[in-house]
């Protein structure tokens, strides 16, 4: 039977009880053997001592904070084989203190009925990290295992290492060989993603290791739109050279944007962006084989094709090829030379009104020009369809072909660019997709016409849909903008 001992065996300046627990001035705590030390509160290193220590042999159980002032030195100086801390509070326990000592634990074990464990401190775990129950949130500060470190119990998103601050889990590394590191995040609800690393080759210096943190938001880049991953994760490394390392990633169903099957394994630092294994939509995993370099890893659209596309818009059409910029209640709506954004859809050739691929948001410049990434599994042809908030909807005139890893198109120059010849001839050899359609129903009619006056006669300003020109008024101009394409009857035309 396990005992149940507080053994203060020798002290050599102060050791008392308190109300919160237990206040160490100085003094030494020997744990023996099978002998276990249960704090109800917390335990507390004091500064004013020069042996405040605990040799532990046995187990201490620690209900509150555990809190080490002692300069330079780890309040656990001797563990025996079987050494091991236990958290188990009912509400939120700090691993904190004034020390620069790094808070060193032979075992660890994560057993909290509530509640969970946020450290302020590096930590490190020579032996096996259990999770029963319990968050730990490193913020700031690193977490290690050791070389010979495992992670025991069963990490789930109630019971992990939450990764998101600046400080990282890392594990020191001296031979090939796998860890799965047991991270994830914490926003109102735990979410468990853990990251999976095997060594087949490389060389491992004296204290080498892998770091990683993560982020539960989608990487911040322009080129990731359309279908991706909320999630991203860094990984970095030192001491370890010429090496071959497989890696796994979990994500959740609720961090995928667009469409799962587009998805691949991306690693987004450092630039170019590099592809691999496309997500495995049954297990929620990405993967990235053969790496000998790490960096930060999403999933996103992978082994993209850049579609480059050519068009002006009737209302914001300023001549000479160039489009003004659409103006919102305090000016320009968008930074740099971005006109206005549109959207485009790739549809079948056979069945045109299936919609196949659709990217939102993509800045079209003053220039008329605009690009966007479409997944690499687009290889046949396709109709490209344009929209915008107040513009008539635009389809290129045939199918077009996506087997290039790049395509251009060009709307443009000739009203035969598009399905029925359906844009408006602005002179010296500019064609424009017709303004008016402010309810987007695929025809500039009455209604339009209607939406328009009453904004008008309200004198509506802002980058709203009835502002036809795009100058941020409402008033005459855009409604004769609109009336003249409704004399004209113009109207979405597609296959």
């Amino acid at each position: 039977m396990k005992k149940y001992l507080i053994i203060p065996l020798l002290v050599f300046l102060s050791l008392g009880v308190y109300a919160q627990g237990l206040y160490n001035n100085g003094g030494k705590i020997i744990v023996g053997t099978g002998a276990c030390v249960y704090i109800s509160g917390n335990y507390q290193n004091e500064t004013n001592g020069t042996n405040g220590s605990v040799n532990l042999s046995g187990t201490l159980k620690v209900e509150g904070n555990y809190i080490n002032n002692v300069a330079a030195s780890d309040i656990i100086t001797t563990a025996g084989p079987n050494a091991s801390v236990v958290f188990n509070g009912t509400t939120n326990q700090l691993i904190a203190g004034s020390t620069t000592a790094t808070f060193v634990f032979p075992n660890l074990t994560i057993n909290k009925v509530s509640n969970n464990i946020t450290a302020s401190k590096d930590i490190q775990v020579i032996d096996t990290l259990k999770f029963i129950n319990g968050l730990v949130d490193i913020t700031n500060s690193n977490l290690t295992f050791g070389l010979v470190s495992v992670v025991g119990g069963a990490p789930s998103a109630t019971s992990m290492i939450v990764a998101t601050g600046t400080g990282q889990v890392k594990k020191n590394w001296s031979a090939l060989g796998s860890f799965t590191f047991p991270v994830g995040d914490f926003n109102v609800v735990g979410n468990y993603s853990p990251v999976t690393l095997n060594f087949t080759s490389g060389s491992f210096a004296p204290a080498a290791f892998v770091g990683i943190n993560l982020a539960n938001t989608r990487f911040n880049d322009p080129a990731i739109a359309g279908s991706y991953l909320n999630r991203y994760w860094n990984i970095s490394q030192t001491g370890i050279t010429g090496f071959t390392c497989n890696a796994q990633f979990q994500y959740l169903p609720t961090d995928v944007v667009g469409t799962e099957n587009f998805i691949s394994c991306l690693r987004v630092v450092p630039t170019p962006f590099t592809t691999f294994n496309s997500a495995n939509t049954v297990l929620h995993q990405l993967s990235a084989t053969a790496l000998n370099s790490f960096g930060t890893f999403t999933g996103a659209l992978g082994d993209n094709k850049v579609l480059s596309l050519k068009l002006y818009l009737e209302g914001l059409y300023n001549g000479g090829g160039l489009m003004r910029q659409a103006q919102g209640a305090a000016g320009n709506q968008y930074t740099g030379t971005t006109a206005d954004d549109i959207s485009i859809e790739l549809h079948d050739p056979v069945t045109y009104l299936t919609p196949l691929y659709t990217s939102s948001n993509i800045n079209l410049a003053t220039d008329g020009n605009a690009s966007v990434m479409v997944p690499g599994a687009f290889t046949g042809t396709y109709y490209i369809t344009v929209k915008h908030r107040n513009s008539i909807t635009t389809v290129s005139a045939a199918p077009v072909s996506f087997a290039a890893p790049t395509i251009s198109y060009d709307f443009s120059t000739a009203s035969t660019q598009v399905f029925g010849n359906n844009m408006k001839n602005m002179g010296g050899g500019v064609f424009a997709f017709y303004a008016g359609d402010v309810n987007s129903d695929g025809a500039v009619d009455g209604f339009d016409l209607i939406s328009v006056e009453n904004s008008a006669n309200a004198f509506s300003t802002g980058y709203i849909p009835v502002d036809v020109n795009g100058d941020g008024v409402i008033d005459g101009f855009d409604l004769i903008m609109a009336e003249n394409n409704v004399l004209n009857f113009v109207t979405t035309t597609h296959p």
